[in-house]
């Protein structure tokens, strides 16, 4: 499929998605809620004061991160219109939520401590572009917190040829999962620090990157 037929399944599937993301019977979606505390976790060993959440969906993660740090500043950045709306329907304080592409981050240079990406990665057509903006948009010394899938290569052969192809066919926008080496390639080309970079449970791959 074209970039633009991934964004449009993505777009209309967490259209249908937004109406029970935030609730206990969200489906196959309650299983984005493993990555809140991992990326918590992180959060705490910096201090920030400016952070971005791409891929937020209805907001979760910057709602939790708004009760625990309530003197920080979020931006919420999501592609589907849907997601935002019942965002900014929570009407959180220093808070803003965008609609906009995660590769092409429309924000200016060094706007943000922290980006934050949770289970959103791998609906990303050209993920080299989401690490370049990521690079643009982070201060000097500011971190990258991703959370996604991974497996070994096997699995991600099954995963990235079957499944995905078959979750397409369902209306799901997924794209592909990566290898950690990819993930550390991208990030070194893309002028991203690797800090930590690791294999969890359940095909998590979570990573720290800091700009140069």
């Amino acid at each position: 499929m074209k970039d633009r037929q991934y964004k449009d399944l993505s777009i209309k599937e967490f259209t249908r998605a937004a109406s029970v993301y935030d609730s206990g019977h969200a489906g196959i979606y309650e299983l984005c809620k493993d990555d809140y505390p991992p990326i918590l976790s992180e959060l705490e060993k910096i201090s920030f004061q400016t952070l971005l959440d791409v891929g937020c969906g209805t907001g979760p993660m910057i709602e939790r991160l708004s009760k625990k740090y309530p003197d920080k500043q979020y931006t919420g950045l999501d592609l589907t219109p849907k997601m935002i709306e019942v965002a900014n329907e929570k009407k959180l304080p220093n808070t803003q939520f965008i609609v906009g592409d995660s590769e092409n981050l429309p924000f200016e240079p060094e706007s943000f401590d922290a980006v934050i990406c949770a289970n959103s990665f791998h609906h990303y057509p050209n993920p080299q572009k989401f690490f370049d903006g990521v690079k643009r948009v982070l201060k000097h010394g500011g971190r990258l917190i991703l959370r996604d899938y991974t497996s070994n290569p096997v699995m991600l052969w099954i995963i990235n040829h079957i499944e995905l192809k078959l979750a397409n066919l369902f209306g799901h926008g997924d794209v592909r999962i990566y290898a950690k080496s990819t993930i550390k390639s991208m990030c070194d080309q893309a002028g991203l620090d690797v800090i930590k970079l690791e294999n969890g449970k359940m095909f998590r791959l979570h990573l720290v990157a800091t700009k140069k």
